[in-house]
């Protein structure tokens, strides 16, 4: 049986389970010490947020095998944009066994009709190759751009994942 369902603070160590398939399909080290607990307290703690922050999962026979989380932002507004507030979807990930059958895409549709539901004017996101068909489907785009981003001396550079096609 297949459950759609939004999560709660006690789906924290499935998100976190999700997370970690997702970052090692990116080539990321999931080994790393401590990083699994720290992103386990941070999903239970922003779980308890339920108008800032939300995840959905999807359950077969009661296993969580897919997820999607989102967050509200709040940007200043400018000329056009009035409303700043921003809608982020991240850690998108299904498990391999479970994937091209249609999880993901309720997931995410799950958490595009959260953000309607709260009137977010725009959603961000960073899509890997995979994800890209899914968002370009509903309305994303690339935007461009030079993102740039500042790491404190002596932090490990977390990288995105992405391999650069120069």
């Amino acid at each position: 049986m297949t459950n759609l369902r939004r999560a709660g603070a006690a789906d924290a160590a499935d998100l976190t389970r999700l997370r970690g398939l997702m970052l090692s399909a990116m080539g990321r080290d999931v080994s790393v010490p401590g990083w699994a607990d720290a992103c386990e307290a941070a999903f239970a703690r922003r779980l308890a947020e339920p108008d800032r922050f939300a995840a959905w999962v999807v359950e077969v026979d009661g296993r969580a095998v897919s997820s999607g989380v989102g967050w509200l932002e709040e940007h200043l507004p400018a000329p056009g944009t009035v409303d700043g507030r921003r809608g982020h979807i991240a850690s998108m990930s299904t498990e391999p066994e479970h994937q091209r059958r249609g999880h993901g895409r309720r997931v995410f549709t799950a958490l595009m009709d959260w953000f309607a539901s709260l009137g977010v004017p725009r959603v961000d996101l960073r899509a890997t190759p995979d994800g890209r068909p899914l968002y370009e489907a509903f309305g994303f785009r690339e935007l461009g751009g030079a993102t740039m981003a500042w790491t404190r001396p002596g932090t490990p550079e977390p990288g995105l994942g992405f391999v650069r096609a120069d």
